[in-house]
């Protein structure tokens, strides 16, 4: 009798856990499901509706149990009314950034208890729900600040581009002779006033150069000294020297030189102020000393005005100075604007001079530049150096292509002292590059493959017409055999008694006129996957065609890795558009699942259904998957996880592009390890494209 009650009462208890098992259940699953849904991407509001009406299927008593979200005094109970005066309810508040926004409420219509793990289930889903609110209201933000983050850079790219024309403006209409030269002496901008004291056209049509047209009184001593003076200091200034203009008559000049760089060279600016007027004030006053005892007293006053004239005149010049170092940083700015990587060297590889942040520091320029340990393999700058002229050529470093440009800098000696390197990333030309030759060696493939088809379908159309003689004859010959093997029990026929030559000849006939049939079939497919495409979208086309023309194109691929499962719908309407452009897309997608596929054979499903408004088209694969950092970029041009294997990243993106052509979509959902599914929607009635 004892055991008897002890054994009730582990039945009760194993009753009692299962009950409590399930119920942990139902609560687990509806925390999963309303994390779901805040993890969705939907509305905020569709998500607290959807939310509330799962929320009474984690209690106990789900049939009589009513659910209500309030949010800013607004309530969300679908399909039921809200939790008012109900016998007993379990609430738990909305609280974002510290402040109660409203409540989560669950009640029963009738009496009943709630468990405590129902009142902590309560209180974590009203704990995801404010994260979930502050999250969305956290977004809206972040996208208002976009917004007025890209109204700023139109602001700050129209006020560089008032204050670059300001500088054209200070450069052309400058009081004193400015000009940028090359070191050879070749003139290669200089505002009109320089024109206009040597007395040439103000245009610069005429071209000049300080050493070939003489423009220096004594250049043989002028330009060596200048050289010398930049190369000590970088820069000379208030050099007192004469010009010769367009008459042959001097000019004395007061002029300041600096180092430029100018559309990638090295060149010299220069400031040239025209100081006639002070040499024949000057010349005035040797002659006014010369008398200076006779005339003392009579020529006070003038020399006092003789002063403050020179007083004016040396205010001028220092203000002439200081927009000359104004100048000076503007050029400087642009400079530094220079959108590409822009280097000084010497001859040990120090980095002397930068226009980006990352070079601006001193050091070795195969580091700082390149990340290398040691000077590049192919280094421009070694090369200049040795051959002493400018260096182009492209290097790749890692996955990206850079053209580099090196041009020489010579010191005095005509030695080279340095050298000016231009490094411009290229990675994307070169992939259009290669996209193109790719493209042409299809476009060769495309006519290749038209004229093998057209000399296989020649002789396959003679068999196919003999093999169908043959079969007409043979059933008129065999009745002939029939009589004759009845005299002759031992007939035999290519080696084989009778009976096993006629119970198989047929048979091997009709296989003959099938494998003809496939040959015609393939060829036909190859023709018209390479027909040229005129990208008119007026085709009838029937998806289910479709798929089975692309799986006759690379069923020799795709068998080999993977079996073929069709889902198609006999039902669905033809679409207006392209058809080699749709079968392109789905010879894409195959390709790449067949590829995906590492096992020893995989699965591919293909379906087709249709929708409302749209056909869908489906294609799976339980291949390797897709990791989600380059899910976000499988459609990019160029993107590629199989560069290796002579991938170019534009597979994908094309088909993308087609899809959007014929105005539907593709969707594309992956997980590592389990596969890959490419949906395509296209819709049925559309507008034909102009």
């Amino acid at each position: 009798m004892k055991k008897k009650i002890q054994r009730k009462e582990c039945i009760e208890c194993a009753r009692k856990l299962e009950y409590d098992l399930k119920e942990r259940i139902k609560e687990l699953e509806c925390l999963y499901i309303i994390s779901s849904q805040i993890e969705s991407g939907k509305s905020l509001g569709q998500i607290l509706e959807n939310s509330a009406a799962y929320l009474t299927k984690g209690f106990q008593y789900p049939e009589r149990a009513c659910a209500t979200i309030a949010l800013d005094q607004t309530q969300y109970s679908p399909g039921m009314k809200p939790c008012k005066d109900t016998p007993s309810s379990l609430q738990a508040d909305i609280t974002v950034n510290g402040k109660t926004r409203g409540y989560v409420k669950i009640g029963y219509m009738k009496e009943g208890d709630f468990l405590e793990e129902e009142k902590k289930l309560i209180k974590e889903i009203g704990h995801m729900i404010s994260k979930a609110v502050e999250k969305h209201e956290l977004q809206l933000e972040l996208k208002k600040y976009v917004g007025n983050l890209k109204d700023l850079v139109k602001a700050k790219t129209k006020e560089l581009e008032k204050s670059t024309k300001r500088f054209e403006d200070l450069f052309e209409n400058a009081p004193d002779g400015i000009v940028i030269s090359k070191l050879n002496g070749d003139i290669l901008k200089a505002n009109r006033a320089f024109y206009r004291m040597l007395h040439y056209p103000e245009d610069g049509s005429v071209k000049l150069n300080f050493v070939k047209d003489k423009l220096y009184a004594n250049i043989p001593r002028v330009r060596p000294f200048i050289f010398k003076k930049m190369k000590e200091k970088g820069f000379l200034e208030g050099m007192e020297m004469s010009l010769i203009d367009a008459r042959g008559n001097q000019c004395p000049v007061m002029g300041s030189f600096i180092y430029v760089d100018f559309d990638g060279r090295r060149c010299i600016e220069a400031v040239y102020k025209d100081i006639r007027l002070r040499k024949d004030l000057e010349q005035k006053l040797i002659e006014q000393n010369e008398n200076l005892e006779k005339i003392v007293q009579k020529r006070t006053s003038d020399l006092e005005n003789q002063k403050n004239l020179l007083v004016n005149k040396n205010e001028e010049l220092l203000s002439l100075t200081e927009k000359l170092k104004e100048s000076k940083n503007k050029l400087q700015t642009l400079f530094d604007a220079i959108t590409d990587q822009v280097i000084m060297i010497d001859r040990d590889f120090n980095i002397k001079m930068a226009n980006r942040k990352e070079g601006a520091d001193s050091g070795k320029c195969f580091a700082k530049i390149f990340n290398l340990p040691q000077p590049c393999e192919k280094c421009p700058g070694a090369m200049v150096f040795q051959q002493k002229k400018s260096i182009t050529l492209e290097e790749k470093y890692g996955e990206e292509y850079y053209l580099l440009q090196a041009y020489p800098i010579f010191d005095d000696a005509g030695e080279v002292d340095g050298v000016l390197e231009f490094s411009r990333l290229i990675t994307k030309q070169k992939n259009m590059e290669m996209q193109l030759m790719q493209t042409d060696k299809l476009a060769s493939l495309g006519q290749l493959v038209s004229g093998i088809a057209h000399e296989i379908n020649n002789p396959n159309t003679f068999i196919r017409g003999n093999v169908s003689i043959i079969q007409e004859a043979m059933k008129d010959i065999l009745p002939i055999l029939d009589e004759y093997s009845r005299d002759d029990r031992n007939l035999q026929i290519a080696r084989l008694n009778y009976e096993v030559f006629k119970s198989n000849i047929m048979i091997l006939l009709e296989d003959m006129a099938q494998g003809t049939n496939r040959i015609k079939t393939i060829v036909e497919g190859l023709r018209k996957f390479a027909k040229r495409d005129d990208g008119v979208l007026n085709d009838e086309v029937d998806l289910n065609e479709i798929i089975q023309s692309c799986l006759r194109l690379v069923a020799n691929q795709i068998g080999r890795k993977a079996k073929v499962k069709l889902q198609l719908d006999g039902n669905i309407p033809k679409v207006k558009g392209n058809f080699q452009r749709l079968e392109q897309v789905v010879v894409n997608i195959l390709i790449n699942a067949s590829q995906a596929i590492e096992k020893k054979m995989g699965a591919i499903v293909i379906s087709t259904a249709p929708m409302e408004k749209e056909n869908l088209l489906k294609i799976s694969d339980d291949g390797r998957g897709i990791d989600g950092k380059n899910l976000k970029q499988i459609f990019d041009p160029f993107f590629t996880t199989k560069r290796n294997q002579g991938g170019t990243g534009l597979g994908l993106s094309i088909a993308y592009g087609i899809i959007k052509e014929h105005k539907g979509r593709i969707e594309v959902e992956s997980k590592l390890g389990a596969g890959t599914t490419f949906s395509i929607y296209i819709p049925v009635s559309q507008k034909e494209n102009p």
